[in-house]
This record gives C-alpha cells, sequence and structure tokens, in this order.
C-alpha cells in the first residue's frame, strides 16, 4: 500500500465504536429491512462515528457503508464500513457479532480489521502481517484439512447449497469468519449474498496471508469491475488457494432453497 495508514489511530476510532455498540448490546430494538435483515441504531450510530473519523484524518478518501451508502466512490482510496457485521446475532445476544473496516486502493482491499468487541478480539492488516491481538499470525492459513476442520459458513448455507462437507458452522458474521480463517482457527470461509463491505476486510487479511477469495464458478472477485454497491449472490470460498480449490466442487446450489415449514 502506498498510503501509511496509522494504524493505533484506526484501533481508536474502532474501540469508540465498540464502547457504542456495548451500551446498546442486550437492549435494542431492531428495525427490518427484510426478511432476517434488521438494523438498529447502534448500526446507524457507529457507521456515523467511523465515516465521521474517516472524513477528518483522511478527507479525499471515499467511504462506502452498509447504512447510508457511498460517497465520492471514484476516489483511489475508499474505506468500507459495517458497522455491525452480524446485526441479526447482536439483536438475539449473541457474541460473534464484530465491527469491520477496511481500504480498497485502486479498488483492491489493501487494509482490513475485524474487531469482535465483547472479546476485545482484533485481527488486522498491518503493512505485509496479520496481527491477532497484538501478536504476527502470518502463514497461518490451514494449507489441508484434517477430520475435525471447520468451515465457517452463514448458518442458513445448508437451504441454498448441498453441501459434502462434514463440519459446517455459523458463527452469524462473514467478517468473523474471515478472521477466524485468516488465523488458522478455521479451514476456510463459505459464503453467498454479500456485499463488498462484509467481505472486504477480509479479503485484504486473505490476501496477506497468501489466500485467495474464489467465486463458485472458479474465477477471483475481479475487484476492477464489480460494482461496489452491488450484492454479490454468487457463492464465494475464502482460504489457502489449495483448499479452495478442493471445497468450490463440494457445494452445490439447490435449484430452489429450502424454506422454513410454515406454521
Amino acid at each position: 500500500m502506498t498510503l501509511d495508514l496509522n494504524i493505533d489511530q484506526i484501533r481508536g476510532w474502532m474501540a469508540e465504536a465498540g464502547q457504542i455498540a456495548l451500551r446498546y448490546f442486550g437492549d435494542v430494538t431492531p428495525e427490518w429491512k427484510g426478511i432476517a435483515d434488521p438494523v438498529t441504531e447502534a448500526d446507524r450510530a457507529i457507521e456515523r462515528l467511523l465515516a465521521s473519523r474517516i472524513r477528518g484524518a483522511y478527507p479525499h478518501h471515499g467511504i462506502l457503508g452498509e447504512e447510508y451508502g457511498g460517497e465520492t466512490l471514484d476516489h483511489r482510496f475508499i474505506w468500507t464500513v459495517d458497522p455491525i457485521d452480524g446485526t441479526r446475532i447482536f439483536v438475539a445476544g449473541l457474541p460473534t457479532w464484530s465491527i469491520t473496516i477496511a481500504l480498497l486502493e485502486d479498488r483492491v482491499p489493501a487494509f482490513g480489521m475485524v474487531y469482535i468487541p465483547l472479546y476485545d478480539d482484533w485481527t488486522y492488516t498491518d503493512g505485509d502481517d496479520v496481527i491477532c491481538n497484538g501478536r504476527p499470525v502470518k502463514g497461518q492459513l490451514q494449507p489441508r484439512w484434517k477430520d475435525d476442520s471447520v468451515v465457517l459458513s452463514r448458518s442458513d448455507a445448508h437451504s441454498w447449497f448441498e453441501m459434502a462437507f462434514t463440519r459446517v458452522v455459523g458463527l452469524g458474521s462473514t467478517a468473523t469468519h474471515f478472521a477466524y480463517t485468516a488465523r488458522g482457527s478455521a479451514l476456510a470461509t463459505v459464503g453467498h449474498g454479500a456485499y463488498v463491505w462484509d467481505i472486504a476486510a477480509g479479503a485484504a487479511l486473505m490476501a496477506k496471508q497468501g489466500g485467495e477469495i474464489r467465486l463458485h464458478s472458479g474465477a477471483p472477485i475481479d475487484w476492477q469491475t464489480i460494482d461496489l454497491r452491488t450484492r454479490i449472490d454468487e457463492a464465494f470460498f475464502g482460504g489457502h488457494p489449495a483448499v479452495t480449490e478442493r471445497l468450490i466442487p463440494l457445494f452445490h446450489r439447490r435449484p430452489e432453497p429450502i424454506t422454513h415449514p410454515g406454521w
């Protein structure tokens, strides 16, 4: 990256955001943007805070956030903000939601940070390194799987895909999934129906670890041509290249998704 980021400053912003989230956690009333797609005042307050901090420090950069959309996306540097990735589990009082921020340089994710406030848990890039709670974890992607290897995915993945893989776990946050994959705690992240702000930090983490995000078609995400505001409906696979290559054929999209039975 040609831009020299102040990582301590960005961590300070994220810590502020975490305090906002924790003030709301356990006592929040959601609004619903769609089925199983809530938004809360915590989401909005955090995005306003982070956007304000970015504008103050980098006034000539663009910003793309989940709740308030994009500003000046023709800039060389564009920040993405997901104020609470995993709002559904945040509302339910479950712990693995995260706050995630990333920076695109020439549209390619170059920096990413994932913060899980309830655990005070940090994963982020710093130069060519990946840092987990103050410790470098370079080279921790799992290059092969064992009988007990875990893939992290959306909790509804089984309704969309037939999966010939034994252990698939959903923690409720795509950003959290990527953070744990980058640290070697999980074999890979599999997702679908995501936006750029959901995966940009994870893409930066994968790149620094020698990994990748590959679409179900086998093609890499083309950051130069995708619409930054449009949902990526195709399944994607993040992890070590040797792992993603073997995982893709094990996931087959159902002709029609399984839905909840009527009550």
